[in-house]
Parts: structure tokens; C-alpha cells; sequence
């Protein structure tokens, strides 16, 4: 009994610790959150952005966008194509760079995923924020991208959930 005693003890340690052990591998790597397509279009998404809130430049966003556009927003509804580029004229027009409004991508938030024979879709979330302690509002985005000429354009945007920041309170700029 003394002998089989200790060999109980040592067993009961090494089932304890097992879950332990598993648990602390490295999980692998999202494929969604890294590689060549998630790269590229973190950048499509930093250049539609930056021409929208930071260079406020109508005809780059507008460039970026397939003929037959369609924006679907939670709070201002749908839009198709002449209306989505209408609203990003009046949005560069009062260019939110000159406001104080930025756009921030929750980059830890950011997933691509393939769309065999078309291009890809983005989700993600980001917030808007204003300079001077101005409200911020965070919103969850869809965008579909098809490959056009070696290129990428927007055909799909699915912009919801838009939400004050519990420490901020305020309203969208987007």
C-alpha cells in the first residue's frame, strides 16, 4: 500500500497538469488574420480610408468602387452606385480630417477571407473618433472586394451595429 500510495500521488499531479500543458500551446495561426490576401487588402482598406477621412479625396474613393456599388448602413439605410458616390463627395467635401474626425481599424478585428472566382470579403470593426473629447462611435463593416485588372474594387459595403463607445457617447460620421 506505501508503494502504491506515492505512484496515485504522482499520477493524480500528472492528469492535473495535462489539461494545463495543452492548454498552454500556441494556438495556430488564424488564417484569416495573416498571409498575402490579408495583407493586401489591410492595405485596400487603409487606402479607401485615408482617402475618405484624410486626404478627402472623392475621386480615389470613388475609384475604388465597382460601377454597381451598394452600401447597406444600419442607420442611413441602402444606397446604390450614383447615391454611394453622391455620399462620398459630401463626405470628402467636408473632409472629417478637417473636422477632427478620424477613422481607427480595430486591426486586431480584421479577417479576410477568399472568394473563389470573385475576390474576398473583409469584416472588421473600427471606431470614429473626434478630436477634443467629442464622442467616439464604434461600427462593424462587410466588405465584399472582387479582383478587377489585377486590382480590387468595392462592390459591397455592409456597415452596422453602430454604437457609442460605453466611455465616449456621440454619433457617426460615416
Amino acid at each position: 500500500m506505501t508503494t502504491i500510495a506515492p505512484r496515485l500521488v504522482a499520477l493524480a499531479v500528472l492528469l492535473a497538469a495535462a489539461p494545463a500543458a495543452v492548454h498552454a500551446q500556441a494556438a495556430p495561426p488564424d488564417p484569416a488574420a495573416s498571409g498575402p490576401l490579408y495583407e493586401e487588402l489591410a492595405r485596400q482598406d487603409s487606402l479607401l480610408f485615408d482617402a475618405a477621412f484624410v486626404t478627402c479625396d472623392a475621386a480615389k474613393v470613388n475609384a475604388m468602387m465597382a460601377d454597381d456599388v451598394e452600401f447597406y448602413h444600419d442607420v442611413t439605410g441602402m444606397a446604390q452606385g450614383p447615391q454611394v458616390r453622391a455620399q462620398f463627395e459630401r463626405l470628402t467635401g467636408n473632409c472629417p480630417r478637417g473636422m477632427g474626425v478620424t477613422r481607427e481599424l480595430v486591426r486586431e478585428s480584421l479577417r479576410v477571407y477568399p472568394m473563389n472566382d470573385y475576390g474576398a470579403v473583409q469584416t472588421g470593426t473600427h471606431r470614429f473618433v473626434q478630436r477634443g473629447g467629442e464622442p467616439a462611435t464604434t461600427a462593424m463593416f462587410v466588405h465584399l472586394w472582387r479582383r478587377v485588372d489585377g486590382g480590387w474594387k468595392v462592390t459591397r459595403v455592409i456597415s452596422y451595429d453602430h454604437r457609442v463607445d460605453a466611455a465616449s457617447g456621440g454619433a457617426s460620421p460615416d
